[in-house]
């Protein structure tokens, strides 16, 4: 049996997308109800949350005109069809009557219960972004809103998957009647849509709205584009279509002779979607849809899985596999449970892809398996929601920054997956591109933590080895905790790269905290002093901080010279406040003896107190650095050591080995050497870069495989004052386009001035532009 891809079993509409245009059609509430009666049966309850919907929103209207009830409805229609059971209709059609009338949770409480007013409180507070969570980005302020918007949905369906779902489905409804609203608000909804709502709905494995979802965003978005992808497969619908009918002719005579019975199997054919060939084009670097080889796709359903298999020896003996192409989804299910089979083949010069996986199966991939939304709190989490239930963790590391959230989820929502094995044979999923220690960290945070060797295969492996799909992964554990902050780039999942982000941010404090004892001992002291610092009767340096209070500040105060200056004034300002009864003071003439002449031992209460006349801070500007020091030190150069090499803007400290040479010598803060120089207390001062509006910049392009490709680039980057500080330059997965990743030193006021020329040079093959932050910044 052959047809084009549809689902068959939501009679009488064969798929989502015929749903969505029936309901574009639909302009009153009776059609839409009668829609909604055609996908599900109206149980009292859903009556009557269509009745209380019905008398709220009455007198209401959507920008097209329709009266807005056919919204909810339509949303009621959408999660019905991908069936989402009672409740979650139910908070369908109640989803904007807390929000946008004068209806109270209370009412929806007391009249349905306490599953459906949870579910529409969820959904409520995810809508309700009060102004003082957003902050300000100048690079994309509407992002900020984006990423908040996505923390809110996922962190609040934590308790509740469900909302998940009906939330995907109101933007569903509300993107596909988006020719109402302005040009702006199209692309703003677009974009939003495709950053936050489209990659939820493709880790749920609901693709069928996930292809709706970025299809409609992509016509949004780039409508020249668009039209253009749309012309080519118009005008070769003809020559495709009739290559795919012949291609599944084949397969269907192949299947009768094997002694499949019609009914056994389905065959359903498929041209690529416009979205799906742009994405492609944009990481091959093809600039012509001809380059893109496999535009046709054939799915074939069967009734159990050991058909699929029976299916997948008979394809794969006729025709000749693409081996790197193959992927087994059913024996190795992806994270969020999808399970099909896929293999590209040759047949003719032809390229296909063909997909096998049972009816069941289908139904999951396409809408989300049903189980999923059945979970309540409290029971047994499905493995398949498992990645959602750990966002929580890494919502309470990020939950001041919802951009970082954004930044750290988003990777794991839209990937594609290998999976790899533990000694044990448990499985894992990975992202493609994961390295060793991204499955040390999925394993265990203390394995990634004190993860020192690994074997692969029985084979010894660095822990930034890359993973291949069916790799053994053993690791071996310290007894430490080894920072690898440097790594975070190199990590592909979230639950890795925040636990190094957490690491980094801890060891951040507490290098903080003694750089600023150091520094402020080098600001109160001197040499004279410190050669009497071994006598029993002198407390540390830092308990007489501790006296004056301020112990707890000391981190915060090593972030900016403001931050330093105001601990320096506090400090001689609670000095001054208590003045040691003990203490016989005279005025010191030479600062060397500061320190000496100020602080007596009393034995009595055991406290050390302190008094000192005002003390600045010394400004010099030495290189790219601005130095701080006490006025009676002078610094005349700043070295470098072998052990690190900060780049402008990166996060540093300054050592100070001996007064007497004038000299101090920066490192990165999270450099081996500086940690241990700065645990050893050597003397240290204050350093931040002079910046004069230098900022570093990541560029990714896609370079044809050449020769001379890189050095044309870089021969451009120079022509136009970029300082060139990083390359990272390797072969892609195919044969015809190189990957090039290029740091570079630029003036920010000036960036976007280039980034346009960059733009105009380079094309399409520009794939990112960003700001770098520290490359220990994790």
């Amino acid at each position: 049996m052959i047809a084009l891809m549809e689902d068959t079993k939501h009679a009488p509409y064969g798929s989502l997308l015929e749903v969505l245009e029936l309901l574009k059609e639909v302009v009153t509430p009776s059609e839409v109800i009668r829609v909604l009666k055609n996908i599900a049966p109206i149980t009292p309850k859903i009556a009557q949350a269509l009745d209380l919907a019905t008398h709220y929103h009455t007198g209401q209207k959507r920008k097209g005109g329709a009266p807005y009830i056919t919204h909810p409805i339509s949303v009621a229609c959408i999660v019905a069809f991908c069936e989402g059971d009672e409740a979650m209709i139910c908070a369908s059609l109640l989803h904007d009557v807390v929000e946008d009338t004068p209806c109270e949770l209370l009412e929806v409480r007391e009249k349905f219960g306490e599953d459906v007013a949870n579910l529409v409180d969820a959904l409520t507070k995810i809508t309700e972004i009060r102004k003082e969570e957003l902050a300000f980005d100048p690079q994309n302020p509407r992002l900020v809103l984006s990423a908040l918007t996505f923390r809110k949905i996922l962190l609040s369906a934590i308790k509740d998957p469900r909302a998940l779902v009906v939330k995907i489905s109101d933007r569903l409804h509300n993107i596909s009647t988006l020719d109402a609203l302005s040009r702006d608000k199209q692309i703003r909804i677009s974009k939003e849509t495709l950053a936050v709502y489209a990659p939820i709905a493709s880790r749920l494995g609901m693709s069928s709205i996930k292809n709706e979802l970025e299809e409609k965003c992509f016509y949004f978005i780039y409508p020249q584009e668009y039209q253009k992808i749309r012309s080519y497969l118009d005008q070769n619908k003809q020559s495709l279509s009739l290559k795919l009918n012949q291609f599944a002719s084949k397969l269907e005579k192949m299947f009768f002779e094997a002694g499949f019975a019609e009914g056994d199997f389905q065959i359903a054919t498929r041209i690529k979607r416009p979205y799906s060939i742009y994405l492609k084009m944009q990481r091959k670097g093809a600039v012509s849809i001809d380059e893109i080889l496999d535009l046709m796709a054939v799915r074939i359903l069967l009734k159990n899985p050991l058909d699929c298999y029976k299916i997948l020896g008979i394809v794969h003996l006729r025709f000749k596999p693409i081996v790197s192409r193959f992927k087994d989804y059913i024996a190795l299910p992806k994270e969020n449970g999808y399970q099909t089979i896929h293999t590209t083949i040759f047949d003719e010069s032809s390229i296909y892809e063909v997909q096998i996986r049972t009816f069941e199966m289908h139904m999951a991939a396409e809408y989300g398996n049903s189980a999923h939304w059945k979970y309540k709190a409290g029971g047994t989490e499905p493995d398949s929601l498992k990645w959602l239930y750990n966002l929580k963790y890494q919502g309470q590391d990020t939950k001041d920054n919802p951009r970082e959230f954004y930044d750290l989820v988003q990777s794991d929502l839209y990937r594609e997956d290998i999976t790899v094995f533990s000694p044990q044979g448990d499985t894992y999923s990975l992202p493609v591109g994961a390295i060793v220690l991204d499955f040390a960290y999925m394993v265990h945070s203390e394995l990634g933590d004190k993860a020192e060797k690994a074997f692969v295969n029985n084979k010894k492996a660095l822990l930034n080895q890359e993973l291949k799909s069916g790799d053994v992964v053993k690791i071996i554990k310290g007894k430490k905790s080894i920072p690898r902050h440097i790594w975070i780039d190199q990590l592909k999942t979230s639950r890795a790269k925040s636990h190094l982000k957490l690491q980094r941010k801890n060891q951040l404090k507490e290098i903080d905290s003694k750089s600023m004892v150091n520094i402020l001992s080098s600001i109160f002291e001197t040499p004279i002093f410190n050669a009497d610092m071994g006598s029993k009767n002198y407390l540390s340096f830092e308990k007489k901080l501790v006296e004056c209070g301020v112990e707890s500040t000391l981190s915060e105060a090593a972030k900016s010279i403001d931050g330093l200056k105001k601990l320096v004034e506090e400090i001689q300002e609670k000095v001054r406040e208590v003045p040691s009864k003990s203490c016989k003071v005279r005025e010191p003439r030479q600062f060397g003896f500061l320190m000496k002449n100020l602080m007596q031992f009393s034995l009595a209460s055991r406290v050390l107190r302190l008094w000192t006349p005002h003390i600045g801070l010394k400004k010099s500007y030495l290189d790219n650095f601005i130095v701080y020091t006490n006025p009676h030190v002078s610094i005349k150069q700043v070295l470098f050591n072998d052990c690190c090499h900060p780049k402008h803007g990166d996060e540093i400290v300054a050592i100070m080995p001996n007064y007497k040479d004038h000299k101090v010598i920066v490192h990165h803060k999270l450099c081996k050497q500086a940690i241990i120089d700065i645990d050893l207390s050597l003397p240290m001062v204050f350093v931040e870069w002079n910046k004069k509006n230098k900022e570093i910049y990541k560029g990714i392009f896609y370079l044809e495989d050449k020769k001379g490709g890189l050095l044309q680039l870089l021969g451009f980057l120079a022509k136009n004052d970029c300082n060139i500080v990083g390359i990272n330059y390797a072969g892609y997965k195919d044969s015809f386009s190189s990957h090039c990743e290029i740091l570079f030193e630029y003036n920010d006021k000036e960036i976007n001035t280039f980034k346009e020329i960059v733009t105009r040079k380079y094309q399409e093959r520009l794939v990112g532009f960003s700001s770098l932050k520290d490359a220990y910044q994790a």
